[in-house]
């Protein structure tokens, strides 16, 4: 699970990667570019906001026989309410996007139809849900395992008629969840939960209890089909990213003395690699402070305070005052995960903001 002081600097690098799509998951149009440019906090949740650029076809003449190809950018946004979202499920879908058919999908009553978020791979997918659910345990969300069915209370009107009808009806199942294979269907009413009413708590509780098992476990439904009572089990398994106490808990043990809050100017960490190789910089992340002297168009990157004589940065031509606000091709802004990515021994290049203009830096082979 991520530091809670990394995961919103985990969504920055994974931006180019990230592609915006509806609550059905499907990316808006595969020939269509998104490009995260910036992330900012609101009080229970992220922003995201992406530039889309693409060609459209307009038509022609007064029969429209005829297109032209025009392009355009606009601006997306991307909201995540930690407030509305209960937990995170993943979504395949290869229907409208080859590129990114790996889709996060926030779970929860009050979620918003476009925050939705693609990528290319399995793991990709599943380091965002990380991401984003140890920034929502950070804003004190209480998240819960999928259920594997997407539920609607009952109305208080159908329940006072009908009380062995309250509960929650099925909307839907996944296909492949736990629910559908233990044979629950749409319109299914869930009427009670290991004995008790089926209330949110008490289901939220069960499936929770029954995924904290070790190799999973089940929880026993009475439900409503059709006039007639029904009794199955739906079998789930361990699932470790539901676990909120043990995330509360790394939270704790991962806050570091002395953060920095946003909007403010640290002195600059050191940056080095293992191994022997020393880069031999000093960064801060720039902030709005900054931009009017460093020509920048917002603060953004993180700029080098300090470069070691004889250091790799000194070969690369990195100098006091340098921006660097590219590193392999991804934005960076925050100073551990761009220590982290050079200790990984991944990085090749940077971009570099000097005197108003981007200069590309390439790293020495023997990193």
């Amino acid at each position: 699970m991520a530091k809670v002081d990394d995961a919103s600097n985990r969504l920055q690098f994974m931006g180019p990667h990230i592609a915006p799509g509806n609550e059905l998951g499907f990316v808006v149009d595969e020939n269509t570019t998104f490009v995260l440019e910036r992330m900012a906090g609101n009080n229970l949740g992220v922003n995201l906001f992406f530039t889309e650029s693409g060609v459209e076809q307009k038509s022609n003449g007064l029969l429209s026989l005829t297109t032209t190809s025009v392009p355009y950018k606009k601006e997306r946004v991307v909201s995540i309410v930690f407030a509305d979202i209960e937990a995170y499920e993943i979504l395949m879908n290869t229907f409208r996007s080859t590129a990114t058919p790996w889709c996060v999908i926030p779970v929860g009553v009050n979620k918003a139809e476009d925050n939705v978020l693609c990528v290319a791979t399995q793991k990709d997918a599943e380091q965002l849900i990380d991401a984003l659910v140890t920034l929502a345990a950070a804003n004190g969300t209480s998240l819960h395992v999928p259920y594997g069915m997407t539920l609607e209370a009952m109305s208080e009107k159908e329940t006072q008629k009908h009380p062995e009808l309250s509960g929650f009806q099925v909307k839907s199942t996944d296909t492949d969840g736990p629910a559908a294979q233990a044979g629950i269907s749409d319109q299914d009413i869930l009427h009670l939960v290991n004995g008790k009413p089926c209330t949110r708590e008490n289901l939220i509780a069960a499936v929770t209890d029954a995924t904290a098992k070790p190799t999973g476990g089940a929880i026993h439904l009475e439900i409503v089909r059709r006039s007639k009572f029904m009794t199955l089990d739906v079998n789930f398994p361990h699932w470790t990213m539901g676990d909120v106490a043990a995330l509360r808990q790394q939270i704790t043990n991962s806050a570091q003395p002395g953060s920095v809050p946003p909007g403010t100017a640290p002195s600059g960490a050191a940056v080095s690699v293992p191994g022997g190789f020393h880069l031999g910089i000093n960064v801060r992340p720039v902030v709005d402070s900054d931009v009017a002297a460093l020509g920048l168009p917002k603060a953004m990157g993180l700029l080098v305070t300090k470069v070691e004589k004889g250091s790799i940065a000194e070969d690369m031509g990195v100098q006091v005052g340098d921006v660097i606000v590219q590193a392999n091709g991804a934005d960076v802004g925050d100073v551990d995960a761009f220590g982290q990515l050079v200790r990984s021994g991944a990085v090749k290049s940077f971009r570099v903001w000097r005197k108003g203009q981007n200069l590309d830096l390439a790293v020495p082979q023997s990193m």
